[in-house]
């Protein structure tokens, strides 16, 4: 069992060995030991991907040091093929279950098209939205479908609060910040103590993502 991960979404590898789980892409994938990994083709390369960045994607997908597929999703802020967004998609999707991982997505202003795709999909495996930003409203739908929120160094914090606990994890992305300001920070706009915010969310990656534990993943909490 993982002793140390609490920022689950990270694409920067300077940190201590264990404490993230840090996001490659298939070609940057070189693991250092005693770190952990998602890999995955961001939405953004969809114009650059080629066959053989699919097949190496599949293949390291079973690496033991691999946590989590992705990060994958839909950007409409960006001029990018719906159509090709959507196939990448399902193809991390369609490996996140049968390498049995987690899927880190990336989603701006595409829920409709996220829901769809669930609804489609059927997943096996935890879905888990990273730097989620969006409004209560938004994230209400999301949680409902079954869905976890990952919170960076930016959110709104009704939704924060919106958020059960067993649903909530917390990132660095790209911040500049360090994943303790974000618990810091979190911790006080939920009016909890650090290190019972710590615990919570320590026990929510330990289930996601090291014990394989999905059975609960679809329900509403």
């Amino acid at each position: 069992m993982n002793q140390h991960v609490l920022d689950i979404h990270t694409h920067h590898e300077d940190g201590k060995p264990g404490e993230a789980i840090i996001c490659k892409m298939p070609h940057d994938f070189v693991p250092t030991p005693g770190y952990w990994y998602s890999v995955g083709i961001h939405p953004w390369e969809v114009l650059n991907i080629h066959g053989k960045e699919l097949l190496d994607l599949h293949s390291l997908a079973q690496h033991h040091q691999v946590v989590a597929i992705g990060e994958t999703g839909f950007d409409r802020i960006r001029p990018l093929s719906q159509f090709t967004q959507t196939l990448l998609f399902g193809n991390h999707s369609n490996i996140a279950d049968e390498v049995g991982k987690p899927l880190i997505i990336h989603m701006v202003k595409a829920a409709d098209l996220l829901l769809a795709e669930k609804k489609k999909l059927n997943p096996q495996v935890p879905w888990v939205i990273h730097g989620f930003r969006g409004k209560p409203q938004e994230a209400e739908q999301l949680l409902n479908a079954g869905l976890y929120l990952s919170f960076g160094e930016h959110y709104n914090v009704d939704t924060l609060r919106a958020t059960p606990l067993d649903r909530l994890f917390l990132e660095t992305d790209e911040a500049t910040c360090g994943i303790g300001f974000i618990y810091d920070k979190v911790a006080a706009d939920l009016g909890m103590e650090v290190e019972r915010l710590k615990e919570v969310v320590k026990k929510n990656i330990d289930c996601i993502f090291f014990n394989g534990d999905s059975r609960m993943f679809g329900q509403k909490q």
